[in-house]
């Protein structure tokens, strides 16, 4: 399917699907015509969120992924760790392009963009590799954005409700059922603008990841997988790290989970 929309060479749209990465990889790995890829859905039954844990959406969410090959982006392999902060720029620049008014709105590193401590969006960034898969380099990376835009949360799991929100939720401003496509539009357009920055080493986009970080001062635990480290964060620095002051030394994460207490 050809589509007008902005980015996206390629887009495929289904009402229901279990998760547009799935789908996206899947299509991928059979092979697609033209990069970048757009899969977007009304709504997905078995979305994932980082470390496979679950997400939640309904028809009131945006549900989509980019598949894109990032040497035609002109990447380089260290700049692929920047690419969800690099997504949630694309998200809160789109929101505000739009008109809408989010109070409170940042980045939570490493890939949720949070508005008064509330999840709004999550970003699933995946690298795609496979034995003679085509493009310049050899890999594909896959960017999976679910946005809460007029998402009821009454049928949510409990934990879901405390804490998520959506622009609806937040007073945004006015929306409608055209808002989701609305946000897409934009979305895809901002994530073009990111990528070239991110290609440039732009150091005004890594200024602006770190002036929205919303861990900035805060106690935090990290889940590193086979520890856990306890400081204040402090800074998102030029390389997408986020800097960990644990009373001894500063590390810098370029990996882990934000434990939510």
């Amino acid at each position: 399917m050809r589509d007008p929309l902005p980015f996206a060479r390629t887009v495929l749209h289904r009402p229901v699907v279990d998760s547009t990465n799935w789908l996206a990889r899947s299509l991928v790995l059979q092979g697609v015509d033209e990069l970048p890829l757009l899969v977007w859905a009304d709504r997905q039954t078995l979305g994932r969120g980082q470390r496979d844990r679950s997400w939640f959406s309904d028809d009131g969410s945006l549900t989509f992924t980019v598949a894109i090959d990032p040497a035609a982006h002109g990447l380089r392999v260290d700049q692929e760790p920047r690419l969800s902060l690099a997504a949630a720029l694309a998200v809160i620049h789109a929101i505000g392009s739009l008109g809408w008014v989010v109070p409170g709105l940042g980045i939570r590193w490493p890939n949720d963009v949070e508005a008064c401590g509330r999840k709004l969006c999550g970003i699933l960034p995946e690298r795609i590799e496979r034995d003679g898969l085509e493009g310049p380099s050899g890999h594909l990376l896959v960017i999976g954005i679910g946005l809460n835009v007029l998402t009821r949360f009454d049928e949510a799991p409990d934990e879901v409700s405390r804490m998520a929100t959506s622009l609806a939720a937040m007073g945004a401003g006015p929306l409608d059922a055209s808002s989701i496509p609305r946000a897409l539009a934009a979305i895809l357009t901002h994530l073009d603008l990111e990528l070239r920055r991110l290609r440039d080493d732009s150091p005004e986009q890594a200024r602006e990841w770190d002036h929205l970080n919303l861990l900035r001062g805060k106690p935090v635990r990290i889940d590193l997988g086979p520890r856990i480290l306890a400081g204040r964060a402090t800074d998102i620095d030029p390389r997408g790290a986020l800097c960990v002051d644990d009373g001894s030394e500063v590390h810098h994460l370029s990996g882990g989970r934000v434990l939510r207490d």
